[in-house]
């Protein structure tokens, strides 16, 4: 498993179970096996210090419904149902194909950082890349 996966199992367990000790067994084992830089990450990102976003929300929106062919308003309809864009483009995605772009977390957040000055195209890239590959 790379640390990449490693660190999206971490998060689907944390998001699924209600279990206090099996989430902390989770990042117990988690912590114990990843990098530094990864462990860095971990904490900066489960404490809120996230970086800057790479495109607004909006944005956002427009790519996935470009993806899954669905009109606005049923993306729309979704997001309010859901009530998190995050989990919503999630939901509506389509199963994964190919593998992530990044290894391990540490290189995926340095690849975001960069595209900061990017254009539109190439974060749109970097994204929908990523999206096609990520569970």
């Amino acid at each position: 498993m790379t640390p990449f996966a490693a660190f999206c199992n971490l998060v689907h367990l944390l998001g699924s179970s209600t279990k206090t000790n099996e989430k902390l067994h989770a990042l117990t084992s988690y912590f114990a096996a990843a990098a530094n830089a990864d462990k860095v990450w971990v904490i900066a990102l489960f404490s809120g210090r996230r970086p800057k976003r790479l495109v607004s929300s909006t944005t956002l929106q427009l790519w996935c419904t470009e993806i899954t062919a669905l009109p606005l308003w049923l993306f729309e309809e979704s997001y309010h149902t859901v009530g998190d864009l995050g989990e919503t483009i999630a939901l509506l995605l389509p199963p994964p194909i190919g593998t992530p772009t990044c290894t391990s977390l540490s290189a995926f957040m340095l690849q975001m950082q960069a595209l900061q000055s990017a254009d539109e195209t190439e974060k749109k890239t970097f994204i929908i890349t990523n999206w096609k590959a990520l569970n």
